[in-house]
């Protein structure tokens, strides 16, 4: 194996340090190794890059133990390859149950051979103020320690890739199941809650940078005045990165009680490296 490939989403910066992280150790073992966010890569390309790669890796955060929709509209422009030796993995608060396995739906449609799949654990970056019961950090040492512990994972998962040893958690029925039990309400209710994102007007400083970092173009302004087409895809990127914490959710402000919404993993994360178009 000579050259592996990392097709990702991230919304607030954990998927991408996991996908830069394989990035690293792979190539501290002598391969090749590169990471792409879908944001930035067209399914022709990267159609490409993959027919040219040893092996394939594809990641995102779980959403309601469901893909987030732009890897689902990514993966359906991917053109078919033939036994291209797989693995998917998931970023995770808590649970997902077959947070990775959901990838399989799309995926074996276009054959590709998934060998190995794998949750990571990673720090919540659910910190709206309608969530207020769940917890979020943005202390550095907290989030250092997940990350060593979520290194060493990645090391151990690497480890069973390069020795052949098939490895596909979540590819269960048990899992599949409690997987179900998040996932059946969050399809049901996705289309009513990609709406909710707003803003409050008298703190807002116009610096547009909300609708520079929507993935999904659901952010616009018209002259002075931000406007919402209703295609949210939930990554809480606008809310957690807007400077003066302006975005709403649900018609709530963020509670800087709580501490400034979640940042990312690192202090190095900027979402807007993900941005820029690559494709061609």
């Amino acid at each position: 194996m000579k050259k592996a490939s990392i097709f990702y989403f991230s919304g607030t910066g954990n998927t991408w340090w996991v996908s830069e992280t394989f990035v690293r150790i792979f190539n501290e073992k002598g391969i090749t190794a590169s990471a792409y966010s879908v944001e930035k890569i067209n399914g022709s390309r990267a159609g490409r890059i993959i027919s040219e790669s040893d092996l394939v890796g594809f990641g995102f955060p779980t959403h309601g133990s469901d893909l987030p929709f732009i890897m689902k509209e990514f993966f359906q422009e991917l053109p078919p390859v033939k036994n291209k030796r797989t693995f998917i993995f998931c970023t995770q608060w808590m649970w997902s149950g077959d947070g990775a396995r959901v990838a399989e739906e799309f995926l074996d449609e276009k054959q590709f051979n998934i060998f190995w799949a794998e949750h990571f654990f990673m720090p919540s970056n659910v910190c709206v103020s309608v969530t207020r019961f769940l917890p979020y950090t943005n202390d550095r040492m907290k989030i250092s320690k997940t990350l060593a512990k979520t290194e060493k994972r990645i090391r151990g998962f690497i480890h069973k890739i390069m020795n052949e040893r098939p490895f596909r958690r979540g590819f269960n029925r048990i899992s599949e199941a409690s997987g179900a039990f998040q996932r059946v309400p969050f399809r049901r209710f996705f289309e009513r809650l990609r709406d909710d994102i707003f803003y409050e007007k008298s703190l807002c400083i116009r610096c547009r940078k909300c609708a520079r970092l929507c993935p999904s173009g659901n952010l616009i302004f018209e002259g002075k005045e931000l406007k919402t087409k209703g295609i949210c895809i939930l990554c809480l990127r606008c809310y957690s990165f807007c400077p003066v914490s302006a975005i709403t959710y649900m018609n709530k402000p963020h509670n800087l009680k709580r501490g400034e919404p979640y940042k990312g993993p690192v202090k190095e994360f900027n979402p807007e490296l993900l941005l820029a178009d690559d494709s061609d």
